[in-house]
């Protein structure tokens, strides 16, 4: 069994949309041929890997900035990622958050602030972030952010990009990054956007992805592959440590 942690509105856990976290768990399941059960993350942490023992651990984006979530909330993910021996996916806010997590303490910190990738410049394409009219948002709309399918270079080889071109094209939604490789970790990816696309603990199965791979649609089907792949790790890392 999968663990999907939804880091997004209650009302969205089972949306049928593209935002919703039952087309995740659709796919996950998909491409694993594992259950996959949708968690909230206030109510994850490492007693909710002792009780349901999953093969793996996938960490949603976010839907929303990050200082408009209580750090108290997080620290469930943050001792999983520092701590949990299964391998683990973190997608887009939740690979932020592992930067957070490995670059800091997340028990020392009052605040997470969102850390964007660069300010608009002019002749910046669409599309521009509508955020509201607070001080936070007017920042947001500054911002330039990645939307749509993107080019994603690979830098490194890894079982996650077995089957994949170097260059691979893959759905983005943000406008924040990872700024600083995380001790312990090796870059896997970037983009013309972006430095770190993706990163993997190099002592345990944890990576980070800022794209969303589970965000494919025709004609882009890497990110498809990229979740099999993963279900690949998932079981060669149980046929291994099992």
């Amino acid at each position: 069994m999968y663990l999907f942690v939804a880091v997004m509105p209650r009302e969205t856990y089972y949306a049928d949309g593209p935002q919703g976290a039952s087309r995740v768990k659709a796919r996950l399941e998909q491409a694993s041929g594992e259950r996959c059960l949708i968690v909230p993350y206030q109510e994850f942490g490492r007693d909710t890997v002792r009780e349901f023992k999953p093969r793996a651990v996938v960490m949603s984006g976010f839907g929303r900035r990050f200082e408009d979530y209580p750090v108290r909330g997080f620290w469930g993910m943050d001792e999983v990622l520092r701590t949990a021996d299964l391998p683990i996916l973190a997608i887009c806010g939740s690979h932020q958050l592992a930067g957070f997590c490995f670059n800091g303490n997340l028990r020392k910190i009052r605040r997470l602030k969102d850390q964007p990738m660069r300010s608009l410049k002019p002749g910046d394409p669409l599309p521009r972030q509508a955020s509201g009219s607070d001080a936070a948002g007017l920042r947001q709309a500054a911002c330039f952010t990645a939307k749509g399918f993107f080019e994603i270079e690979r830098v490194k080889a890894d079982p996650l990009f077995a089957g994949l071109p170097a260059r691979m094209t893959l759905c983005c939604s943000h406008y924040c990054e990872v700024k600083k490789l995380p001790p312990g970790f090796k870059l896997l990816a970037r983009s013309g956007h972006c430095a770190i696309e993706a990163m993997k603990h190099r002592e345990r199965c944890l990576y980070g992805v800022q794209f969303h791979p589970e965000k494919f649609e025709a004609p882009f089907f890497h990110g498809r592959k990229m979740l099999e792949n993963f279900a690949g790790i998932v079981e060669k890392f149980w046929n291994k440590n099992g």
